[in-house]
């Protein structure tokens, strides 16, 4: 790994976990001594917005209240490996099951770009991503990077659409910038992971964008489907999907003794929803899919910053179902966004990345 200083030329830096990301001009580069502080002229105070040159080693790790949180040089700073009371909660088979983010603008997989890397770095140890650089600061995890494309250019899609055949990136790295920073014990919820990202757009034109904000992978022994009313804490059973909800998701083992949640509890003002697949693989390649959906229309900037935030819960299905409850309290208007997306269809079908 090329461990040497990185320019940041324009980074999201959140001024804090519990707040949105800030667009920050760095008029700087960061060097090894990092963290430096630079004046924010737009909030008028002093925001920690650099990150750590990249350090060689194999795993990158934070923990804290029994979370054991972990990424890697193989997946460009995705979340590869979740633990808590010795359970893995991440499947990591190869280099699109992780926890992480992924995008496209209306052409499937066929313009996909994906955090921790493309289908063509398979099961190996290396990424077509690249990790411009990565922050471990206490619980706090913070990544730059820029993520590959899903499918090479001109590579066959293996289950085609109407609009999507093969591969119409003509490089197999994006520049879609992606900035994330993820926490531990997020709103003072100890079992609750902050998730608060964001990516610049790459390209001139779009006019549609949907966003895994982020989506997760787990082990297929998370084989129970619950979605989650989050007034009431109600859980109620789902099918394995294909499908898509207007409500968040609960995945758990079947004795509920494991399990994990999320919420897409902050973006721009458009349409979010809760998706879910099962995968009935192998032991290894088996895979429970959860994703929490972003889909906005508009007249879309090269160069736009578009930002997220999201929360992932771990723990016993009633330690869940607790935190998951405490959000919505924290994030009442996350809530009434449920309620308002309810009057779309209950279960529809998405078009997987």
């Amino acid at each position: 790994m090329n461990c040497t200083p990185f320019q940041v030329r324009e980074s999201m830096a959140p001024a804090t976990l519990g707040e949105e990301p800030n667009t920050i001009p760095l008029a700087a580069i960061c060097q090894v001594s990092c963290p430096k502080t630079i004046e924010s002229a737009e909030r008028q105070r002093t925001i920690v917005a650099c990150i750590f040159c990249i350090t060689c080693q194999d795993t990158w790790q934070i923990a804290a209240n029994g979370i054991v949180l972990g990424s890697s040089p193989r997946v460009a700073g995705a979340i590869d490996s979740l633990t808590w009371n010795g359970v893995q909660f991440i499947n990591a088979f190869d280099h699109g099951r992780e926890l992480q983010v992924a995008i496209t603008d209306g052409r499937g997989e066929c313009y996909n770009p994906t955090e921790a890397g493309g289908n063509y770095d398979s099961t190996g140890p290396g990424t077509h991503s690249v990790l411009q650089g990565i922050n471990l600061n206490g619980n706090i995890l913070r990544t730059l990077s820029l993520p590959a494309f899903w499918l090479a250019p001109g590579e066959q899609e293996a289950n085609p659409t109407p609009n999507c055949h093969a591969g119409v990136n003509p490089t197999l790295t994006s520049n879609w910038q992606l900035s994330k920073a993820v926490q531990i014990g997020y709103g003072g919820i100890g079992n609750c992971i902050g998730y608060i990202f964001s990516f610049i757009v790459g390209i001139p034109g779009e006019t549609f964008i949907q966003v895994e904000a982020p989506t997760g992978y787990m082990p297929q022994y998370f084989s129970s489907f619950y979605s989650i009313d989050l007034a009431s804490g109600q859980l109620t059973p789902q099918s394995y999907g294909p499908g898509e909800i207007p409500v968040p998701l609960v995945f758990a083992t079947p004795n509920g003794g494991a399990a994990m949640g999320a919420i897409l509890i902050a973006g721009p003002t458009s349409y979010r929803s809760y998706a879910r697949f099962y995968f009935p693989f192998g032991p290894a390649s088996g895979a429970a899919k959860w994703s929490n959906v972003w889909r906005g229309n508009g007249a879309f900037q090269q160069g736009q910053t578009l930002a997220f935030t999201s929360v992932v819960c771990v723990g016993n299905l009633p330690m869940v179902v607790a935190c998951m409850r405490r959000i919505g309290e924290i994030h009442p208007e996350v809530i009434k966004m449920h309620h308002w997306n309810r009057t779309m269809d209950l279960d529809e079908p998405i078009q997987y990345m």
